[in-house]
């Protein structure tokens, strides 16, 4: 027996205004249920899967009680830029969670909320950052 291409699912409140958000973070759509009003989207990013579906038709058609509130998982990007990448979530409908700050001194994070509640950390190494000249 073998299990292959894993996918976490995130349960959203509307899956195009997700697909949007995750499409500006460089995702890109491989699976929509329905040309309109899809109750799943599916979207890679690497070798990265992610399902956006709503928590109704989940429910309905497989037995799931999906949380729909709260920090239910969190979504991390490596990046080289953590301040534009922040910056960039934001305005492409994120939210402001947690500016970049250090983390185990090696770490840049900053934190968004995509437009469902889900959190979405952004990470950058530091050594990227001061080979960039920037001064932390």
């Amino acid at each position: 027996m073998e299990f292959s291409e894993p996918q976490v699912i995130l349960f959203v409140g509307d899956c195009e205004r997700a697909s949007r958000f995750y499409t500006a973070l460089g995702f890109r759509e491989t699976f929509r249920s329905s040309p309109t009003e899809p109750v799943k989207v599916e979207m890679t990013l690497g070798g990265f899967v992610l399902g956006l579906a709503l928590p109704g038709p989940a429910a309905e058609s497989h037995g799931l009680t999906p949380v729909t509130e709260g920090d239910r998982a969190c979504i991390t990007l490596w990046t080289d830029d953590v301040e534009a990448a922040f910056a960039h979530a934001v305005a492409s409908g994120g939210t402001s969670r947690r500016a970049r700050h250090t983390f185990r001194e090696t770490l840049l994070v900053a934190f968004v909320t995509d437009p469902d509640g889900h959190p979405v950390q952004l990470v950058q190494r530091m050594a990227e950052a001061e080979g960039a000249g920037e001064r932390h």
